[in-house]
């Protein structure tokens, strides 16, 4: 699996190259998961306002 350029990972069987491999995976993942908090955040804010707009809207 090539991950990082050659100029950053010269031996690929090295312990240094597979440390990288996975840091790169490791980083990849919390990208994943800080994206994935905003997306929830942002659909949380739209079912709240569409449920503040729904009640708004109902005569009492």
């Amino acid at each position: 699996m090539l991950l990082a350029c050659a100029t950053c990972k010269a031996d690929p069987n090295s312990l240094i190259a597979q440390a990288q491999d996975i840091a790169v995976l490791v980083m990849l993942a919390f990208l994943v998961l800080g994206m994935a908090c905003v997306g929830l955040i942002v659909f949380h804010f739209v079912r709240k306002q569409q449920r503040f707009a729904a009640s708004a809207s109902v005569p009492s």
